[in-house]
């Protein structure tokens, strides 16, 4: 396979795939590490809500494999336009993620809906210029008035000059542009929470081949043009983001992977970390 090419779920910690990945029997705490035997990538979710700290990160690093990578999202709280950036907290989250050290692939900036351009755009420019330039970024906007006109031309410019990606997100109520503003792609595969919601998880609930042919012929038309591509699942795409891992790898060419390989044992120690919500 591509090596830099890596595709997993958004999250390892679903209710719905006790007994289909993982053994009821075992700890929360496990899961991660019985995750990572079949996938080598993972966007961390739980990071969304609430900075997880150097210790717990560092955990994670080292209950996964040499060549496990994580992307995680940026605390919406040092996000929110309403207020003013705190620097000081973007950089404190900044310096914990250091604890995953060649482990952390790219950092997701994701805005709700509601963020358009205007004040936004202000906003957008104060917080591109106070990140740390070591690290890979990549911003999701879900409201269609980024993507026409001259907000369009100033944000492809915008994200292109600091080598932002523009994320690719497939989500029911936005047609976000396959524009290429940075050496990497984040393809996000959210779908839509009200037609699957979380309680009918656990099995494929619609079809959405046409969806996922037409981002994977995208995907590997800029794969000479890039270093690096992460592909994500969520469980609300189409009902359960392991399957839909497969989907996506056969119309890429790609064997399936045996998720249900991880229902074996799980490497246990001392002081596992239950982890909620990643």
């Amino acid at each position: 396979m591509d090596a830099g090419l890596r595709i997993g779920c958004s999250s390892w910690t679903s209710d719905a795939w006790w007994g289909r990945i993982y053994p009821k029997e075992i700890r929360p705490g496990d899961r991660l590490a019985l995750y990572s035997k079949v996938y080598d990538t993972v966007e961390v979710d739980s990071s969304y809500y609430r900075d997880p700290g150097s210790f717990l990160l560092h955990r994670w690093r080292t209950v996964t494999p040499e060549n496990f990578v994580f992307t995680l999202k940026f605390p919406r709280d040092l996000m929110d336009i309403r207020k003013p950036l705190d620097t000081e907290k973007i950089h404190t989250f900044l310096k914990n993620v250091e604890a995953l050290g060649p482990k952390l692939g790219a950092l997701l900036l994701q805005f709700p809906p509601w963020v358009r351009p205007g004040k936004a755009t202000k906003y957008l420019d104060s917080l591109l210029e106070i990140l740390d330039p070591r690290f890979r970024y990549s911003i999701e906007l879900r409201s269609a008035e980024w993507f026409s006109g001259s907000p369009w031309e100033d944000l492809r410019k915008r994200l292109s000059d600091r080598q932002v990606a523009l994320a690719w997100s497939y989500l029911t109520y936005v047609e976000i542009p396959p524009e290429l503003t940075s050496d990497f792609v984040y393809l996000r595969f959210i779908g839509d929470h009200s037609s699957i919601p979380a309680e009918t998880h656990g099995e494929i609930r619609q079809d959405r081949t046409q969806e996922m042919r037409q981002w994977a012929r995208r995907l590997q038309e800029v794969e000479d043009r890039t270093h690096a591509r992460y592909v994500y699942f969520n469980n609300h795409f189409q009902g359960f983001a392991p399957e839909s891992v497969n989907l996506f790898r056969k119309e890429l060419g790609l064997p399936s992977l045996r998720y249900d390989l991880a229902m074996g044992p799980a490497p246990r120690s001392e002081g596992t970390l239950a982890t909620k919500g990643a």
